[in-house]
């Protein structure tokens, strides 16, 4: 813990930022210059004048690592750092990675995928969503995404319905819930034995400008990233930047060529990543196989998914309408219902209505 604590206080150092404090510990091997106020070194290896510099040393305060790492213990976050034994592999290798990493669950053992797409999903984004991710699950590949509203929060819902690991990276601290809509799934990630992760301190809210910082903690974390619909100026592009910048893999689902949703994905299959059309795509990149399961036909629903199925028709059904006719809790309810759409039985409209498709009339 002591040398995250010196790791926390840099952060707090004004125009000092991941990528110097990553020159610094790579050049020197330590960060201790720092703190020893070694001047002419810290001038030298980061090629800044020494007024700057000095200026760096003035704010550079330890009691903030201290009492910041001691308000963690207490609140059950964990903390690691570059010099931890538990600090991300991959992550360590990107030229930025994050100085401190706070999290709460367990951190990665396998090897991971980012998956990242639009936040107003289209059917066809969830469907393929619903589709790919769980055989990938199975091949023991974990899920990261950034449990943002839209294709975000269905890879990691998908995810754990094959009960996969999956891992979100936050735009805020760990101990913030946001989106406030995604709060019950940011609760049912860690019940499962997944992760969340953030490299803003406990207590920080969510701002425009922390999410592109943290798209590349996404694509660091990972072997690959997978794009399901995005716009060429889509914030999913901001990751596929990173991936390639970081020699990540790129993959891209690809959409009807009149799409708005899909000129992002379209124009990477163009640009060279490798266009998906099975998760079998992605798993032979890492000599994985397809998992048995994942040929056959789906298991039979049970009755509690039949029971929602027979109440809801063409014309919709809210959710409050629901929980009134099946006696069942809100959040029980609505895992049925995730689980459900992931599967293409239903499809969610605004407002928590809900309707059957084609697919959910012939399950029954």
């Amino acid at each position: 813990m002591g040398a995250v604590k010196k790791w926390i206080a840099l952060t707090y150092v004004p125009n000092l930022g991941p990528r110097r404090i990553a020159v610094v510990y790579r050049e020197l091997g330590s960060i201790d210059s720092f703190f020893t106020g070694n001047r002419s070194l810290l001038s030298q290896v980061l090629n800044l004048k020494t007024d700057i510099i000095d200026s760096m040393l003035r704010a550079v305060d330890l009691r903030r690592g201290i009492t910041e790492a001691e308000a963690c213990r207490r609140k059950g976050i964990n903390i690691v750092c570059p010099q931890s034994s538990g600090y991300p592999r991959l992550l360590l290798e990107c030229h930025d990675p994050p100085p401190v990493l706070y999290y709460v669950g367990e951190l990665p053992r396998q090897d991971m995928l980012g998956v990242v797409g639009l936040r107003k999903a289209t059917r066809y984004g969830r469907m393929a969503t619903g589709l790919l991710i769980p055989p990938l699950c199975q091949a023991g590949l974990g899920i990261v995404s950034g449990l943002a509203i839209g294709i975000d929060a269905y890879a990691h819902k998908a995810c754990l319905a094959a009960s996969g690991y999956t891992l979100a990276v936050l735009g805020n601290g760990v101990d913030i819930f946001y989106p406030y809509d995604n709060s019950q799934l940011q609760k049912e990630i860690l019940a499962r034995g997944g992760c969340l992760v953030s490299e803003f301190s406990p207590g920080t809210r969510p701002r425009p400008d922390h999410f592109p910082r943290r798209n590349r903690i996404i694509s660091g974390l990972c072997r690959g990233v997978l794009v399901i619909e995005a716009g060429l100026k889509s914030g999913a592009m901001i990751t596929v930047g990173f991936a390639l910048e970081q020699g990540r893999d790129v993959f891209s689902v690809p959409g009807n060529i009149d799409s708005l949703q899909s000129t992002g994905t379209n124009n990477l299959i163009q640009l060279g990543a490798k266009p998906v059309l099975s998760a079998k795509d992605i798993l032979e990149e890492y000599n994985l196989d397809l998992p048995l399961q994942a040929n056959r036909q789906s298991p039979a629903l049970d009755s509690e998914d039949k029971a929602i199925l027979a109440l809801i028709d063409q014309q919709g059904v809210s959710l409050d309408e629901l929980c009134y006719q099946l006696d069942l809790a809100g959040g029980v309810v609505l895992a049925r219902l995730s689980a459900l759409e992931l599967k293409g039985l239903i499809e969610r409209l605004p407002g928590q209505k809900y309707i059957r498709t084609s697919s959910g009339g012939a399950t029954l």
